[in-house]
């Protein structure tokens, strides 16, 4: 028999149109049975049924992140944690620091994040040179925050084999000095010479535990579902995958998980050949889309814009397909039941895709939800083509808190101006799923919920917000955590609701959302995460 538990006197934000707001509901399971007032669900009660006095705090459907990295951000708490960086001398003295600790976890690999030349005073890399000069005989390597530009000193070069020699690999680019000599700043496919390398966990029950551990962590922050890119952290998709699986069958699996698959082109013909399509699994663990990578950063001055980069006339970023191969690669994708979500930050890189995209798909075909994961540099018209072919714009709003400082210096104020218009995709009917793109950054869905509300950063900055008309309601933000990061998945009618029929995944969260001033949203903390009706964290 199915456990049933009654939760009344709660604050029920529900997100569902038909009855936006309750007192009470019914978990029979793991869905929702009855949703409604306090009366009509203690109405159901029998003696095997629990109930639970939600005290009148306010409860919001799970969360669920549109696109993350899990174990990329497990693995990052192992590496060097360069977020806080001022200045090079700060980098430097987090990597001796680092030299001194007993956590050791890449072997003689000094893996590091999160460095941003942004926050330096001089805006200067950390090239090879000032690597060598910290430590010369074990390989170094420091991801931007971006994760589209690493830092490498010389060892890490020998070891890559890359010299003066050495050609830039497709969609990659090794830069160099005057006499031709790698400076140590290698873009896009380039970095992953030497990331390659790198000692990884190898044994399932290691992934097993990364997996895990970011999993606690998701759960503190009201997640209950997440679609994670996680393929290519750990060297072997095929581990990745037994990890996954092996969690499920173990009871192990305390969220839901989604799994966008980056794949080479041989790769996904190994998985046609196994006819996987999108939506195969359970409710915890699915195959989600394709993942592909269009272009680079904007941070890395590499997404690929139409227009040449402010001061900068001769770059306009990297693609990392031509277009033959790209559009091969996506219809090997399409034919074979593969829902298709391409990163793409630069308007240049989402023109060549949309142009892609109205090939496969401009008969009228509107189910396949292609998405474009950042759409960042946009305009009218690449909005309304989206529209058109219903093309879903995967966004990360906490990027905003810290891309709006250099965005303008970028592409300036006129192409600024029509980049990250969120308000507008919704008004023009786009859906829009929410997401982080953790590591890069948070994944606590309140810090987006936040920046796409105030459009300012964490220290309320600037005042009214970066292009206010941009700004969604507190109903908009969480919407597309919600209901469009669900419809991403094609999940619409499964979850991001607390409706009859839908999985019980509920939060409890600290204050009233819709009571409270903007500039509070990321103050929210999670009191309760309920998973198909289980607590699977408490405060």
């Amino acid at each position: 028999m199915d456990r049933k538990t009654i939760f009344i006197n709660g604050k029920v934000i529900t997100m569902s149109k038909e009855k936006p707001s309750a007192e009470a509901f019914l978990v029979e399971g793991d869905v929702f049975n009855k949703v409604g007032t306090n009366e009509e669900i203690m109405a159901l009660a029998d003696e095997n049924t629990e109930i639970v006095d939600l005290n009148n705090q306010t409860i919001l459907p799970g969360m669920n992140d549109s696109h993350m990295h899990l174990i990329s951000y497990a693995l990052s708490t192992k590496k060097v944690d360069l977020r806080g960086c001022k200045s090079l001398e700060d980098l430097r003295e987090a990597i001796l620091s680092y030299l001194d600790s007993e956590e050791q976890f890449f072997g003689e690999w000094i893996v590091g994040h999160g460095w941003n030349d942004e926050n330096f005073n001089d805006r200067r890399y950390p090239t090879r040179e000032f690597l060598d000069e910290i430590c010369s005989d074990r390989p170094i390597f420091l991801s931007r925050a971006c994760y589209h530009i690493a830092a490498v000193n010389s060892k890490a070069l020998e070891l890559a084999n890359i010299n003066s020699e050495t050609k830039d690999p497709d969609g990659g680019k090794i830069d160099r000095d005057a006499s031709g000599e790698a400076t140590g700043i290698l873009r896009e496919n380039a970095l992953l010479l030497p990331y390659n390398m790198i000692p990884m966990p190898q044994d399932v029950e290691q992934i097993k535990q990364l997996i895990k551990s970011g999993i606690n962590d998701a759960l503190m922050v009201g997640l209950t579902s997440i679609q994670t890119d996680d393929f290519k952290h750990v060297g072997s998709y095929k581990k990745v995958l037994k990890a996954y699986k092996e969690l499920y069958e173990e009871g192990d699996l305390d969220l839901r998980i989604n799994l966008q698959m980056l794949l080479t082109i041989e790769e996904l013909k190994e998985f046609s050949d196994l006819n996987i399509h999108t939506g195969m699994g359970n409710s915890y663990l699915k195959y989600g889309p394709l993942k592909v990578l269009a272009d680079g950063s904007l941070g890395g001055k590499t997404a690929a814009l139409e227009e040449p980069y402010e001061g900068d006339e001769e770059n306009r970023g990297i693609l990392i397909y031509d277009n033959n191969k790209l559009e091969a690669l996506l219809r090997l994708a399409a034919d074979n039941g593969l829902q298709l979500a391409v990163h793409a930050i630069g308007d240049g890189a989402m023109n060549q895709l949309l142009e892609i995209f109205d090939k496969f798909f401009g008969n009228g075909e509107k189910n396949h939800r292609s998405r474009l994961i950042h759409c960042q540099i946009t305009n009218k018209k690449i909005i309304d083509k989206m529209k058109e072919l219903n093309v879903i714009a995967d966004i990360q709003p906490s990027f905003l808190m810290t891309d709006m400082k250099m965005v303008p210096a970028r592409i300036g104020d006129k192409r600024a101006r029509d980049s990250y218009n969120w308000k507008t995709m919704l008004e023009k009917g786009v859906v829009a799923a929410g997401g982080s793109d953790c590591p890069i950054e948070s994944f606590n869905p309140f810090l987006g919920i936040y920046a796409a509300v105030t459009r300012m950063d964490m220290e309320s900055k600037p005042e009214g917000g970066w292009y206010p008309e941009e700004c969604l309601s507190v109903d908009e933000a969480i919407e597309i955590y919600t209901v469009g990061s669900s419809y991403a998945t094609f999940e619409e009618n499964l979850k991001g609701k607390i409706k009859t029929g839908y999985l019980a995944d509920f939060i409890v969260i600290d204050r009233d959302i819709k009571e409270i001033l903007p500039i509070e949203l990321k103050d929210i903390k999670i009191k309760a995460t309920y998973v198909g009706g289980e607590k699977k964290y408490m405060k």
